[in-house]
């Protein structure tokens, strides 16, 4: 072969090599996933992981309630919309603020999912019927002084709209109470997303989250304990109930970056703020 042909290989052998080191380098290190096609960490048994306390992961999760739907540029064109010129959700209640002395201050804004169909029509009668119906209730009927508010938050990851609605409730001397109600609907098959569907889309298994679910109820319940044995009103958790099972699970949501919230608001069947939160 010509010396000269020869070199001119290997300079482009040399030249491939040098782009393909350059394009493992920036999909590694630089390529950002959009927030409608989202990577997941899969967690293994035994995995060590940095120390997060339940404060901080409650703090971070009481913080997405903005009161926004973060659309990440999610095409909506094919979407069957109530309202064409909304988006698929907002604020159908806003910054509604009423307060009168001795009776109640209330602060809320409530979300309607602007989508056609059984699913989501299901979704924004239940919205009605536990926030909009308290709201009515408190400023009809409040006998003892009420403060309430209500916020909520939502994301698209792969396809899937997730939106959560937390309210606070304190009324009188009773505890204050903490309520969140969450919906997780598939934008492209218009049915409710369970969540076997969102851990068998991460290739998650069912024990090691119920065994990471389990640790961190303990956890709680331990330090539940031990402010009680100093004078504490604490929320007393069942750790042999079946509810801390995954496949049990019904209140759930993804975040911003495809984080996996699984929320315990046991102020949904009590009058406590107490919460645990599981972040996968």
């Amino acid at each position: 072969m010509n010396k000269n042909i020869r070199n001119v290989l290997y300079v482009i052998i040399i030249i491939i090599c040098i782009v393909a080191i350059f394009v493992g380098v920036y999909t590694q290190f630089f390529k950002k996933e959009s927030g409608n096609n989202v990577s997941y960490k899969i967690p293994v048994e035994n995995e060590e992981e940095n120390i997060i306390t339940q404060a901080e992961i409650k703090d971070t999760f009481r913080n997405l309630f903005e009161n926004q739907y973060l659309e990440s540029g999610y095409d909506e064109s094919n979407i069957n919309k109530i309202n064409k010129d909304k988006p698929i959700v907002y604020s159908e209640i806003d910054g509604f603020e009423r307060k009168e002395d001795g009776k109640y201050d209330i602060k809320a804004t409530i979300p309607i999912i602007n989508i056609e169909g059984e699913t989501v029509d299901k979704y924004n009668k239940t919205t009605k019927n536990v926030f909009v119906k308290k709201l009515n209730d408190v400023m009809s009927n409040a006998t003892v002084y009420t403060i309430c508010d209500v916020s909520y938050t939502a994301y698209v990851n792969n396809d899937i709209l997730s939106l959560a609605i937390m309210a606070s409730i304190k009324e009188g001397d009773s505890a204050q109470r903490l309520i969140v109600q969450t919906y997780n609907y598939n934008l492209l098959t218009d049915k409710d997303v369970t969540i076997s569907e969102i851990l068998e889309e991460r290739g998650l298994d069912d024990k090691i989250i119920t065994n990471k679910i389990k640790s961190i109820i303990k956890k709680a319940a331990d330090d539940a304990k031990e402010m009680q044995s100093t004078g504490y009103n604490v929320y007393e958790r069942n750790l042999n109930s079946d509810m801390y099972d995954v496949t049990a699970v019904n209140n759930f949501i993804q975040g911003p970056n495809g984080e996996l919230y699984i929320i315990y608001a046991y102020g949904n069947e009590a009058f406590t703020s107490e919460m645990d939160i599981i972040e996968i």
